[in-house]
């Protein structure tokens, strides 16, 4: 019984991990106006650059951990190759 739990719970992992990489928008299949937007809506989100490189993208700040700072995001787009579409959460230099 332990065996058939452990088997479909593996299972469900490998589903999901197949259907968030699936979910995943690819921001070259977008405008900068629809990267910025979709970013600016969700605040928080992870967004595809190129086929198995993706990358979380923030609104600003608030969405990073205490011990973070803000860079600025340039993605491809389809309409640029390097549009501001937000920002990324990186270690603060002063908390190392």
């Amino acid at each position: 019984m332990k065996k058939i739990a452990l088997t479909l719970s593996v299972l469900g992992l490998v589903s999901a991990a197949s259907m968030a990489q699936a979910a995943l928008v690819n921001t070259g299949d977008l405008t900068t106006s629809q990267a910025k937007a979709l970013v600016q809506d969700k605040g928080a989100i992870v967004l595809s650059t190129a086929p198995g490189i993706y990358d979380r993208y923030v609104a600003n700040a608030s969405f990073c951990a205490p011990h973070e700072d803000t860079q600025r995001a340039y993605v491809v787009t389809k309409d640029s190759n390097s549009s501001l579409i937000g920002y990324t959460c990186v270690v603060d230099n002063d908390e190392r």
